[in-house]
């Protein structure tokens, strides 16, 4: 069977969520309001139980959108089968001005609050990045983004995202923090002071117990090296000089949470995360090859330290050079006169004629068999 990009599970998701108002890219636009919902999240290992989150906007932030009693666990900045708003804003409103929000964090088995009004910085890239939105080369149309999402990770760290369904997704501001608060389990829910009475044992009880206690969940050393970007591109170099590479279909998810289709146009910073996962196509005459690339977590913060140092403005290119036949895949980073080599990137590749159906693809490079079609994940996304 075809393994899906993890990017892709979520197409029909996408298709219901996604806004198709004209743009205009951002220099003439002069829109004040927006049609957007308000989601909470936290990375899949690293859970939180949310009291209640709320979402300020209007003129002077007098208007809320609420979450209530809510699991978020979906993953970096993902609104899929997340927390989603019980009072969505009704038709386009004014741009996210602030946040309140109570939660649990299991990890660090603790609560916290954070009040914030967001500073007219966070909020000048807010409304830039709703007025630009972007070119998507799949719907073959401008979009707007209509996702603000909340992301919470350990030690109260709170990431904003702006996204609209796995078309793109991104990093506006990871640098606000709640702080603890004294509040009793009672305070918090009923519900779990009753199945749990103390904040310990509830904590104690979690899913990912295990999984925090094998990784540990210090920000600094898990999404601190997330947040770090770098000045590089991406270069796709065919040994066939035949061999297209199919447009809107080289997308790249990112350590940070970010999603990016690599050819379409409009909001996006242009310092990158390090890569996490890829898939891209490429055709030959009339075959449809598909790769799909994950990197070793471990590999990529070592090559990204190794070639950058203590200059990440420096101008670099992540390289996949892909053989002739296509069946054998170099990969590298460069900057200055620095060159690593990649070997721990876990490759699959699949072919089949352009107007195939996806079940007639076969597999006709894998280098990782023994795991299946496990996905293969960061420790903290």
């Amino acid at each position: 069977m075809k393994k899906i990009y993890p990017v892709l599970f979520i197409l029909a998701f996408c298709i219901t969520t996604l806004s198709c108002k004209g743009l205009s890219n951002g220099k003439n636009d002069m829109r004040t309001k927006f049609s957007w919902d308000f989601y909470i999240s936290s990375p899949t290992h690293y859970s939180s139980e949310l009291k209640y989150a709320k979402a300020f906007y209007g003129d002077n932030g007098e208007e809320t959108v609420d979450v209530f009693d809510e699991t978020a666990m979906a993953g970096l900045g993902n609104v899929t089968a997340t927390t989603y708003s019980v009072n969505p804003p009704k038709g386009e409103v004014g741009i996210p001005k602030g946040i309140d929000m109570v939660w649990v964090s299991i990890a660090d088995k603790k609560i916290y609050r954070a009040n914030i009004k967001f500073s007219q910085q966070i909020q000048n890239k807010l409304l830039k990045a709703f007025r630009e939105g972007f070119y998507s080369h799949w719907r073959e149309s401008n979009m707007d983004f209509n996702e603000f999402d909340v992301t919470i990770l350990p030690r109260g760290h709170l990431w904003l995202y702006l996204g609209i369904g796995n078309l793109r997704r991104v990093l506006l501001c990871d640098t606000l923090r709640g702080g603890e608060i004294h509040m009793t389990l009672k305070e918090f829910s009923e519900d779990f002071y009753n199945a749990y009475q103390t904040v310990d044992s509830l904590c104690a009880d979690g899913y990912d117990t295990p999984y925090i206690i094998e990784h540990g969940s210090e920000y600094d050393k898990i999404w601190g090296i997330y947040a770090q970007r770098f000045n590089y591109q991406f270069d796709i170099q065919f040994e066939n000089k035949q061999t297209e590479l199919r447009k809107g279909n080289f997308i790249i998810n990112f350590a940070n949470g970010e999603i990016l289709n690599h050819d379409d146009t409009g909001y996006f910073d242009q310092q990158l995360s390090r890569p996490n996962k890829m898939e891209l196509q490429w055709t030959v005459d009339d075959m449809l090859y598909s790769g799909y690339f994950y990197f070793n977590e471990g590999e990529i913060e070592k090559a990204f330290n190794d070639i950058y140092g203590n200059n990440p403005t420096q101008p670099g290119k992540l390289i996949i050079q892909i053989s002739k036949y296509n069946n054998w895949f170099d990969i590298y980073l460069e900057a200055g006169n620095k060159k690593y080599k990649f070997e721990k990137t876990k490759i699959h590749v699949f072919k089949q004629r352009v107007h195939d159906s996806d079940d007639k693809a076969v597999v006709i490079y894998d280098n990782h068999p023994q795991d299946g079609n496990d996905i293969l994940n960061f420790i903290g996304e």
